[in-house]
C-alpha cells in the first residue's frame, strides 16, 4: 500500500514538474515576441483572401505563371524529381551527373542530379536545356511542383 502512494506521489510531482515546464517555455517564447506563441502577430489585411494570399520561399520568378494548358504526363513525382525541380526552382543550374562524380563540388549555383533524374525531367518538358550544358526549371516544371504528388 505504501508503495502505490509513493508512485503515485513521484507521477504527481513529474506532471507537476512538466507543467512548470510547459509555462515556463510559453512565458519565455511570449517575452521573446515570437509569432508562433502570439506575442507581435502580424497585422491581417481583410483585402486579401485565401485564393490570391500564398507563402513562398522561392523567388517570384519562380513561380508558376498558372498560363500552362492541359495535363502533365505524370501525376507523381519522384522524391529524387521533386528535389531535382525544387532547386532549380531556387534559382540553381541542374546538371545531371553519374553517380560517382555527383558528390564533387560544382560551380557556383548549379547542382548536381543524376542522369536518369534529370533525362525524366528533361523529356516530360520540366526542365530546359539553358545551352550551356546545364538545365533550368520551366513553367511546365513549376506547374508540376504545384500539382503533382511525391512518392518517398
Amino acid at each position: 500500500m505504501e508503495f502505490v502512494v509513493l508512485l503515485v506521489g513521484v507521477m504527481l510531482l513529474g506532471l507537476l514538474g512538466l507543467l512548470g515546464w510547459a509555462i515556463y517555455r510559453a512565458m519565455k517564447r511570449r517575452e521573446t515576441g515570437s509569432p508562433a506563441a502570439g506575442g507581435q502577430a502580424e497585422p491581417q489585411s481583410s483585402t486579401l483572401d485565401d485564393s490570391t494570399y500564398r507563402v513562398s520561399y522561392a523567388p517570384p520568378e519562380f513561380e508558376w505563371s498558372g498560363t500552362t494548358t492541359g495535363t502533365l504526363p505524370v501525376k507523381i513525382l519522384t522524391y529524387k524529381q521533386y528535389e531535382c525541380l525544387e532547386d532549380a526552382r531556387y534559382g540553381f543550374r541542374i546538371v545531371g551527373l553519374p553517380p560517382t562524380e555527383r558528390k564533387q563540388p560544382q560551380p557556383h549555383k548549379t547542382r548536381a542530379h543524376g542522369l536518369k533524374t534529370v533525362a525524366s525531367l528533361t523529356k516530360h518538358g520540366f526542365l530546359a536545356d539553358d545551352g550551356e550544358g546545364g538545365y533550368v526549371i520551366t513553367d511546365r516544371g513549376l506547374n508540376a511542383l504545384e500539382v503533382c504528388s511525391v512518392r518517398y
